[in-house]
């Protein structure tokens, strides 16, 4: 990410910023930060799994965004744009128009070298802050492994998977990625 120069930006000057310059930035309480390009390999990973997603949002009644739906972080002004987001919450999905959502019970972040300490450290201690929020994947670029924390009663619970042939259940939300799927024409070995 790349910060631009320095002001404090009200949030409809940095909807107007976006507009004006097609870039997407993340907003962090008036501060606005330029999202760093992707590589086709992050792409074809997000790619994945929103579409491994969408036969489980359909038959739940939820729905996955990906990359270009910003969020909005619980009890402040900060909006970031999570690689994938899920969400089942009727006030998330009942407006098509809407730019933001609030309530996800499931967010992923591809890591890369140039987020990776973002997504990992700064965005999970405001993820984990979410209400609604279940499940927070890291899909790795480099290797067959996901890791994944699961809402439990009063702490985060931690697990990581490794292997292309493994299985990756959610059950809080009724959701089982593939890493097959997950990984589909991504070879980690080469």
């Amino acid at each position: 990410m790349v910060a631009i120069p320095k002001k404090k930006y009200t949030f409809d000057e940095y909807l107007a910023l976006e507009r004006a310059e097609g870039i997407r930035y993340e907003f962090w309480n008036g501060d606005v930060v330029a999202m760093a390009g992707a590589t086709k390999r992050h792409n074809v990973l997000v790619q994945n799994v929103t579409f491994s997603l969408r036969a489980f949002a359909r038959r739940s009644g939820c729905q996955a965004f990906s990359e270009n739906v910003r969020m909005r972080l619980p009890a402040s002004e900060k909006y970031v744009y999570p690689d994938v987001i899920y969400t089942c919450e009727p006030d998330d999905l009942k407006d098509d128009q809407g730019i933001y959502i609030t309530s996800p019970c499931l967010l992923i972040e591809v890591l890369s070298d140039s987020t990776g300490a973002d997504d990992d450290h700064k965005k999970q201690l405001h993820y984990f802050k979410i209400p609604t929020l279940q499940y927070y994947l890291l899909v790795h670029q480099d290797a067959y492994k996901v890791e994944v924390y699961e809402r439990a009663a009063d702490f985060w619970a931690y697990r990581i998977y490794e292997g292309i042939d493994t299985q990756i259940s959610l059950t809080n939300i009724d959701v089982t990625l593939s890493m097959t799927a997950v990984y589909e024409d991504i070879d980690v070995e080469g």
